[in-house]
Protein backbone atom coordinates (compact mmCIF):
# COMPACT_ATOMS: atom_id res chain seq x y z
CA UNK A 1 0.00 0.00 0.00
CA UNK A 2 1.31 3.97 -0.74
CA UNK A 3 1.60 5.52 2.47
CA UNK A 4 2.58 8.60 0.56
CA UNK A 5 0.75 11.79 2.05
CA UNK A 6 -0.08 14.68 -0.34
CA UNK A 7 2.82 16.75 1.22
CA UNK A 8 5.01 14.13 0.15
CA UNK A 9 5.03 15.22 -3.53
CA UNK A 10 3.37 18.93 -2.66
CA UNK A 11 4.68 21.83 -0.64
CA UNK A 12 2.49 23.01 2.13
CA UNK A 13 1.72 26.50 0.17
CA UNK A 14 0.07 24.68 -2.82
CA UNK A 15 -1.92 22.69 -0.12
CA UNK A 16 -3.43 26.18 1.62
CA UNK A 17 -3.57 27.66 -2.32
CA UNK A 18 -6.48 24.23 -2.67
CA UNK A 19 -7.93 23.84 0.17
CA UNK A 20 -8.84 27.80 0.63
CA UNK A 21 -10.13 26.90 -3.25
CA UNK A 22 -11.96 24.09 -2.09
CA UNK A 23 -13.97 26.38 0.87
CA UNK A 24 -14.68 29.13 -1.52
CA UNK A 25 -16.63 27.22 -4.26
CA UNK A 26 -19.05 25.80 -1.70
CA UNK A 27 -19.74 29.28 -0.30
CA UNK A 28 -23.67 29.89 -1.75
CA UNK A 29 -21.95 33.39 -2.79
CA UNK A 30 -20.02 31.74 -5.61
CA UNK A 31 -22.83 29.16 -6.47
CA UNK A 32 -22.46 28.62 -10.40
CA UNK A 33 -19.70 30.87 -11.07
CA UNK A 34 -16.64 29.74 -13.15
CA UNK A 35 -14.11 29.55 -10.71
CA UNK A 36 -9.97 28.20 -11.51
CA UNK A 37 -6.33 28.11 -9.69
CA UNK A 38 -4.35 28.47 -12.87
CA UNK A 39 -3.82 32.55 -14.44
CA UNK A 40 -2.32 30.26 -17.31
CA UNK A 41 -5.69 30.29 -19.30
CA UNK A 42 -7.51 33.94 -20.15
CA UNK A 43 -11.20 34.84 -18.83
CA UNK A 44 -13.29 34.90 -21.54
CA UNK A 45 -16.79 36.36 -21.43
CA UNK A 46 -18.52 32.86 -21.16
CA UNK A 47 -16.61 32.27 -17.93
CA UNK A 48 -18.36 35.37 -16.23
CA UNK A 49 -19.17 35.47 -13.48
CA UNK A 50 -15.99 34.40 -12.43
CA UNK A 51 -13.18 33.78 -9.42
CA UNK A 52 -9.85 32.36 -9.22
CA UNK A 53 -7.39 31.98 -6.21
CA UNK A 54 -3.53 31.81 -7.02
CA UNK A 55 -0.44 31.79 -5.51
CA UNK A 56 1.24 34.85 -6.36
CA UNK A 57 4.43 34.64 -4.68
CA UNK A 58 6.53 33.21 -2.01
CA UNK A 59 8.80 34.59 0.23
CA UNK A 60 10.91 32.44 2.45
CA UNK A 61 13.63 33.66 5.34
CA UNK A 62 15.33 31.18 7.97
CA UNK A 63 13.59 30.32 11.07
CA UNK A 64 15.64 31.09 13.80
CA UNK A 65 19.29 31.03 13.32
CA UNK A 66 19.95 30.04 10.07
CA UNK A 67 23.21 27.98 11.00
CA UNK A 68 21.97 26.27 14.03
CA UNK A 69 19.66 22.84 13.71
CA UNK A 70 17.70 21.59 10.72
CA UNK A 71 17.20 23.74 8.18
CA UNK A 72 13.73 25.83 8.96
CA UNK A 73 11.28 28.50 6.72
CA UNK A 74 9.05 31.28 8.06
CA UNK A 75 7.02 31.33 4.97
CA UNK A 76 5.41 34.48 3.63
CA UNK A 77 2.91 33.29 0.54
CA UNK A 78 0.90 35.75 -1.69
CA UNK A 79 -2.70 34.23 -2.29
CA UNK A 80 -4.41 36.30 -5.08
CA UNK A 81 -8.20 36.65 -5.47
CA UNK A 82 -9.55 37.50 -8.54
CA UNK A 83 -13.42 38.35 -9.42
CA UNK A 84 -14.18 39.11 -12.53
CA UNK A 85 -18.13 40.48 -13.38
CA UNK A 86 -19.97 41.74 -16.33
CA UNK A 87 -22.04 44.71 -15.68
CA UNK A 88 -22.46 48.23 -17.58
CA UNK A 89 -24.18 49.60 -14.25
CA UNK A 90 -20.67 50.83 -12.26
CA UNK A 91 -22.45 51.71 -8.94
CA UNK A 92 -24.36 48.23 -8.84
CA UNK A 93 -20.89 46.54 -10.54
CA UNK A 94 -19.17 48.16 -7.29
CA UNK A 95 -21.48 46.27 -4.70
CA UNK A 96 -21.38 43.14 -6.34
CA UNK A 97 -17.18 43.36 -6.31
CA UNK A 98 -17.44 44.82 -2.22
CA UNK A 99 -20.03 41.61 -1.66
CA UNK A 100 -17.78 39.15 -3.35
CA UNK A 101 -14.60 40.38 -1.13
CA UNK A 102 -16.58 40.27 2.10
CA UNK A 103 -17.89 36.63 1.06
CA UNK A 104 -14.02 35.63 1.13
CA UNK A 105 -13.18 37.21 4.27
CA UNK A 106 -15.89 35.72 6.25
CA UNK A 107 -16.06 32.54 4.30
CA UNK A 108 -12.30 31.83 4.86
CA UNK A 109 -10.86 33.29 7.79
CA UNK A 110 -13.90 32.90 9.88
CA UNK A 111 -13.63 29.10 8.74
CA UNK A 112 -11.70 27.02 12.19
CA UNK A 113 -10.60 24.21 9.36
CA UNK A 114 -8.48 26.47 7.86
CA UNK A 115 -7.60 28.54 10.51
CA UNK A 116 -6.88 26.21 13.61
CA UNK A 117 -3.46 26.73 14.46
CA UNK A 118 -3.59 22.82 16.63
CA UNK A 119 -5.78 21.04 14.60
CA UNK A 120 -6.45 22.34 10.74
CA UNK A 121 -9.09 20.92 8.45
CA UNK A 122 -6.31 20.67 5.66
CA UNK A 123 -4.29 17.76 4.11
CA UNK A 124 -1.56 16.45 6.54
CA UNK A 125 -2.62 19.14 9.20
CA UNK A 126 -1.37 21.89 7.08
CA UNK A 127 -1.66 25.29 9.24
CA UNK A 128 -0.61 28.50 8.78
CA UNK A 129 0.15 31.00 11.87
CA UNK A 130 -1.81 34.13 10.66
CA UNK A 131 -2.30 36.70 7.87
CA UNK A 132 -0.01 39.37 7.71
CA UNK A 133 -1.15 41.69 5.43
CA UNK A 134 -3.50 42.10 2.76
CA UNK A 135 -4.55 44.23 -0.15
CA UNK A 136 -7.26 45.31 -2.49
CA UNK A 137 -8.39 47.07 -5.72
CA UNK A 138 -10.93 47.50 -7.77
CA UNK A 139 -10.46 47.49 -11.69
CA UNK A 140 -12.68 48.55 -14.70
CA UNK A 141 -12.57 47.92 -18.16
CA UNK A 142 -12.63 45.05 -20.64
CA UNK A 143 -9.16 43.84 -19.37
CA UNK A 144 -8.55 41.99 -22.46
CA UNK A 145 -12.42 41.18 -23.63
CA UNK A 146 -13.89 42.37 -26.26
CA UNK A 147 -14.97 45.79 -25.76
CA UNK A 148 -18.55 44.98 -25.96
CA UNK A 149 -18.23 43.31 -22.26
CA UNK A 150 -18.45 45.80 -19.89
CA UNK A 151 -16.38 44.34 -16.59
CA UNK A 152 -15.60 44.99 -13.26
CA UNK A 153 -13.22 42.96 -10.87
CA UNK A 154 -12.19 43.10 -7.52
CA UNK A 155 -8.25 41.75 -6.96
CA UNK A 156 -7.38 40.84 -3.52
CA UNK A 157 -4.11 39.53 -2.37
CA UNK A 158 -3.34 38.15 1.05
CA UNK A 159 -0.31 37.09 2.72
CA UNK A 160 -0.46 34.46 4.69
CA UNK A 161 2.41 32.97 7.62
CA UNK A 162 3.78 29.50 7.98
CA UNK A 163 6.96 27.78 8.68
CA UNK A 164 8.37 24.41 7.49
CA UNK A 165 10.53 22.64 8.50
CA UNK A 166 13.16 20.09 6.53
CA UNK A 167 15.25 17.54 9.09
CA UNK A 168 17.77 15.31 7.58
CA UNK A 169 16.63 11.90 6.61
CA UNK A 170 18.72 9.49 8.68
CA UNK A 171 19.09 6.52 6.75
CA UNK A 172 21.29 4.37 8.88
CA UNK A 173 19.24 4.09 12.07
CA UNK A 174 21.09 2.96 15.22
CA UNK A 175 19.25 -0.03 16.31
CA UNK A 176 22.15 -1.94 18.68
CA UNK A 177 24.73 -1.59 20.80
CA UNK A 178 27.26 -3.83 22.19
CA UNK A 179 29.11 -3.47 24.91
CA UNK A 180 31.92 -5.12 26.90
CA UNK A 181 33.14 -4.31 30.31
CA UNK A 182 36.40 -5.06 31.72
CA UNK A 183 38.46 -4.06 34.11
CA UNK A 184 42.00 -2.58 33.19
CA UNK A 185 45.08 -3.81 33.88
CA UNK A 186 48.32 -2.37 34.37
CA UNK A 187 49.98 -3.12 30.95
CA UNK A 188 46.43 -1.84 29.57
CA UNK A 189 43.22 -4.64 28.62
CA UNK A 190 43.63 -8.41 30.30
CA UNK A 191 43.05 -10.87 27.79
CA UNK A 192 40.11 -13.07 27.41
CA UNK A 193 41.56 -16.08 28.74
CA UNK A 194 42.46 -13.88 32.00
CA UNK A 195 39.57 -11.41 32.92
CA UNK A 196 35.80 -12.08 32.41
CA UNK A 197 33.83 -9.47 30.19
CA UNK A 198 30.51 -8.53 30.73
CA UNK A 199 28.92 -8.41 27.88
CA UNK A 200 25.58 -5.78 27.38
CA UNK A 201 23.69 -5.59 24.39
CA UNK A 202 21.30 -2.67 23.58
CA UNK A 203 18.69 -3.26 20.80
CA UNK A 204 16.30 -0.29 19.24
CA UNK A 205 13.44 0.05 17.75
CA UNK A 206 13.08 3.07 16.19
CA UNK A 207 9.44 4.81 16.15
CA UNK A 208 8.17 5.13 12.86
CA UNK A 209 6.79 8.73 13.06
CA UNK A 210 6.91 11.26 9.75
CA UNK A 211 6.83 14.86 10.33
CA UNK A 212 3.84 16.35 8.15
CA UNK A 213 3.33 19.51 10.07
CA UNK A 214 4.61 22.80 9.03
Amino acid sequence: MDARTVTDTQSYSLVIRDSIFAVLVTLPFFQGWKSRRCKMLPVQPENLPYLGVYIVDEDMRPDGDLNAGDIRFSHSLRLGFSVVIANNDPVAAELKLDASFWAIMNGVWRNDGLTNLLISGMEDNTRIEGVARGSRKHIWGNAGLNNETPIAEMQYIATVFYRSQFAPIITDDLLLINVETVPLGKDGIPPADEVQRIISKYEFTPAAQKETTP
